[in-house]
């Protein structure tokens, strides 16, 4: 197998960022694993795909963070390459964390026309466009979603936040890496001017229920082609704490984040039935899913993470879950001859957990 990673930039690639733990587990797999960053790409007119890839020298790297090191160092390989040679290209870049706010189009256009070449593309660059949008959960799924209203006018965002009993979260319409979240209290008059203007900045905004089991923690689900990701017992999912420093912001960072252990319920079973035919649909293969209480917060299509987390939780393999069963879907392609329907070839095999 041969994979190719998508991130911003190689040289800032962390030991706990899912991507190097992909990249690790499918190295330790035996396959030709590259990097590229999104600035390194060009399109030529004949739909050819090239990039500037990047890659450690051959040996065994014992963990993620011995791969990382090798990656983003001055020994590490550096190569012209056609995208169209690889089996696999993952996606791995968030323009929200690059100031941009929204799904880079030129990217999705390059990864469609690896899609149409044949080329595996993970997520599908339709679906991705599709998800990035932030009318995606509210698509004909009602009481999945917590309610909300977009708009960018000041007097229909206000209208939004009374029509509910408690209080509200107000944010721009494109995600921008938790910049500009604001939790506005029921009839609150002081900043709200400012907080509207601010969220209103680049265009619309959205006014939504504030959920308030998120006070507890959010839970992270990792799924692969719409399931859950399994090993016996264990699914992939954690709890993670945040303490926010502004009462009325919830912008957070990792550091200001702690993580625990949680089950997978029946609320989140329900979850993922109710989003099952919809991310089939969208090709969105390897996701993460927020939630607070029985309401999903958020969708992670772009760079869905969580691997080290659970790792060092619950000791789950995740990423070598994940490329066992890209693997798999690989082989099935090749016999078929086609491409796979994703209910065939997505779902990952359950495994007893070890001991």
């Amino acid at each position: 197998m041969r994979i190719c990673f998508v991130v911003s930039d190689v040289r800032a690639q962390a030991p706990t960022f899912a991507g190097i733990y992909l990249a690790h587990a499918a190295h330790r797999r035996g396959a030709d694993v590259r990097f590229v960053s999104v600035d390194d790409l060009s399109f030529l007119d004949n739909n050819t795909i090239l990039a500037s890839t990047r890659r450690v020298r051959h040996g065994d790297y014992a963990r993620p963070a011995d791969y990382a090191r090798a990656l983003t160092s001055d020994e590490a390989v550096v190569e012209e390459d056609n995208l169209g040679s690889f089996d696999v290209i993952f996606l791995r870049y968030n323009p929200g964390r690059d100031g941009s706010g929204r799904v880079g189009a030129p990217l999705i256009d390059f990864a469609w026309r690896l899609r149409l070449g044949g080329t595996l593309v993970v997520n599908d660059p339709e679906g991705l466009r599709r998800a990035g949008s932030r009318m995606y959960l509210g698509e004909g799924r009602r009481g999945l979603a917590a309610r909300s209203r977009g708009a960018r006018s000041a007097q229909q965002l206000r209208r939004g936040g009374r029509a509910w009993p408690g209080p509200a979260v107000c944010k721009p319409w494109q995600p921008r890496g938790g910049e500009h979240v604001f939790v506005v209290k029921r009839r609150q008059v002081s900043n709200l001017n400012q907080i509207i203007t601010t969220v209103t900045k680049h265009g619309y905004a959205i006014a939504q229920e504030y959920v308030p089991e998120i006070e507890k923690g959010e839970k992270r689900l990792l799924l692969l082609g719409a399931e859950p990701i399994r090993v016996g017992t264990k699914v992939a999912i954690y709890r993670r704490h945040t303490t926010i420093g502004n009462p009325q912001s919830t912008a957070t960072t990792e550091a200001a984040s702690r993580r625990s252990r949680c089950e997978f319920g029946p609320a989140e079973a329900r979850i993922c039935d109710l989003m099952r035919p919809k991310l089939l649909a969208d090709g969105l293969y390897c996701v993460g899913v927020d939630i607070g209480g029985d309401t999903v917060l958020a969708v992670t299509v772009l760079t869905p993470g969580g691997i080290h987390a659970i790792h060092a939780l619950s000791g789950m393999d995740v990423s070598a879950i994940i490329v066992r069963a890209l693997d798999g879907r690989l082989r099935l392609r090749a016999a078929s001859r086609t491409h796979a329907a994703p209910r065939v070839a997505t779902r990952p095999r359950n495994r007893r957990s070890p001991g």
